[in-house]
This record gives structure tokens, sequence and C-alpha cells, in this order.
């Protein structure tokens, strides 16, 4: 594992020790089992340190034609992945996953990442921009702030994240979200839905070898069972699925139902019909849809079904 100066190797050793009473689902249970302490990832997962909750800071999106202006945080808060089961999160904006950046195909972007966790470097990595990582995806110390400017050449479905060391545990911890950008000169698809699946893990040693205690949709475990989506018989429903993983595949599935079209990252140049289930990368995303034939409820969800297990599904209740 690569550290930097604000990752020592005594954090390091807190990491690989991971965290005690963390439970995991079993094969009889409905939904997953909250670790008995309820604190999953306040303690080594959070390198070593007390978790801090600061107030949220939101992003603001500011445009004048083309010319757009960001402004996004990075601070340290606890959020909920589960019923009763808090995370230590490290966030952009305040929330996990961060939110959604709407644009459009041809626009000037500048955008001004504000470090405000006290206690650590973080950055920003934009899968929609073509621009020099070395120059641009850097460690903005606390307190500090960095500015990026690129041109959305591209249209699409797109992930950002965290870039700095370790990567894989900055993105474990809550960093990344969805970047939609609208294609010129059409009228733009605007998806009723937006779903990021991502995981959450008990320990270094489970991170590395990709063993999720809990895999969600925007952050938390089979929250859209509790809280279904909603359609209508006939009417094109748009989904805009991004899989930040870090570490697992994403088979997209919708019981009862076959995909009418699917954008690979949102592509306008590539489009495959009538799919049953859609694999995405981590670090891809997909635009897709679908129309309901019938009335009813429909559960979607990722088809390797021991993510299912852990929380990565939902439901769409579905009216005439």
């Amino acid at each position: 594992m690569r550290t930097t100066p604000w990752i020592s190797l005594a954090v390091t050793a807190a990491l690989a020790a991971g965290l005690t009473g963390c439970g995991t689902k079993g094969p009889t249970s409905s939904a997953p089992s909250a670790p008995s302490t309820n604190t999953m990832g306040l303690g080594a997962m959070n390198m070593g340190m007390a978790a801090l909750n600061q107030p949220i800071k939101p992003m603001t999106e500011v445009r004048h034609g083309q010319n757009v202006t960001i402004n996004m945080y990075t601070e340290e808060r606890v959020v909920t992945i589960a019923p009763g089961v808090r995370w230590a999160a490290w966030t952009f904006d305040g929330t996990v996953p961060g939110p959604v950046i709407q644009l459009d195909q041809g626009d000037h972007v500048t955008l001004i990442l504000h470090n405000i966790d006290p206690r650590m470097p973080h950055s920003i990595d934009l899968h929609a921009a073509q621009i020099a990582p070395s120059a641009n995806y850097v460690d903005v110390l606390p307190g500090q702030s960095r500015v990026i400017r690129f041109v959305t050449e591209v249209p699409g479905v797109f992930m950002y994240h965290c870039a700095t060391q370790p990567d894989l545990l900055h993105m474990e911890k809550g960093m990344y979200g969805e970047i939609m950008v609208n294609p010129a000169h059409t009228t733009p698809v605007i998806p009723q839905y937006h779903l990021v699946q991502s995981e959450f893990y008990s320990n270094w040693d489970a991170l590395l070898n990709g063993s999720p205690t809990y895999v969600t949709f925007n952050g938390m475990a089979d929250q859209y069972l509790d809280h279904p989506l909603t359609a209508k018989v006939g009417q094109p429903v748009q989904f805009a699925v991004v899989n930040a993983g870090p570490n697992e595949w994403s088979a997209f599935h919708i019981i009862g139902a076959i995909m009418s079209s699917v954008q690979p990252s949102g592509s306008v140049e590539t489009v495959f019909h009538d799919l049953q289930t859609y694999s995405i990368a981590p670090g891809d995303g997909a635009l897709i849809t679908v129309t309901f034939q019938q009335p009813g409820t429909y559960k979607f969800l990722t088809h390797s079904f021991r993510d299912v297990e852990k929380g990565a599904v939902g439901e769409i209740v579905v009216t005439p």
C-alpha cells in the first residue's frame, strides 16, 4: 500500500488491523444485519482516528451560457449506510454519493475544489474531462483550494472520485459521484432516476480482497425496498447508473422488464437494444431506458446475487 506524508505507517497498521464487531448478513436474513456496535467504519477504517461530523457544505453550480462555475467541498461526515448502521465517511459536499453534476456538451467548466477536511488531503478525478491528471488531479491540502478547468467535449454518464493515495480507501470511504453531460443539438434525455452502486467494507483486508459487508444503491442498503421508485405503464423510464465500485462489477437488471436501450457510458454513438442484463465495470456508467408493460411491483438489482443479499436491490412500483 502506498502512503503519503499524511498517511503514516502507524495508520497503515491501524487499517490492516481492521474493525472488530462487524456483522454480516446471514443466509436466512431478509436484510443486511447491522454490526453489533452499529458503528461500522468508525474505527480502524477511519485511519484510527475519531470520526468527524462536519456540517454539510453543499455544492454550488452557476451557469452563464456555456460557462459553468462549480464550487465543491471535501469534508468528513457520519452517514447511515444501512438501518442503524453509522459510517465515518469522507465526502464531496457532505453526502455519499456526492451530488450529481449536471452539464451540457460544450460547457467551459471551472471547478474549484475546497478541502475543508482539517485532517487530510483530497482531490478529484473527473471522468468527463480530457485533461492531464498530473496537473489537475493532485492533492489539495486541508484549508486549501484548487481550480480545475475543462471543456465537456463528450456527452454521457460519467463518474468522479477522489484520487488521493491510497485511492482505494478514499473511494471506499464515500468519495465518488456522477457527472451527467447532455448532448448538444438534441433534446436532452433527463433521467428520472440516478443510481450509484457502491460498496462498504469492514476492514482493510476485506477491501483489498473484494469482500464487502454492504453493497448499496445511492449509499444505503435496501433503501428502495422501503421507499420504492415509481413509474407508469407504457411510459419510458430512464436510469443513469454509475458503478462507483471500488471493486465489484454491477450486473444491472430489472426483474420482469427488458431494457429497450442501453447506452454504454451514456454514449450517443453506441446504443444496444433489448437487453436483459447489462454489466457495468467499476468506474463506468450507462444510460438505460425501460418501458414497463404491466402494472405491479418490479425489483431492480445487480444480478450478482451475493451483492443483492448485501443490500444492492430496490423496487419500482408501476401504476396504470
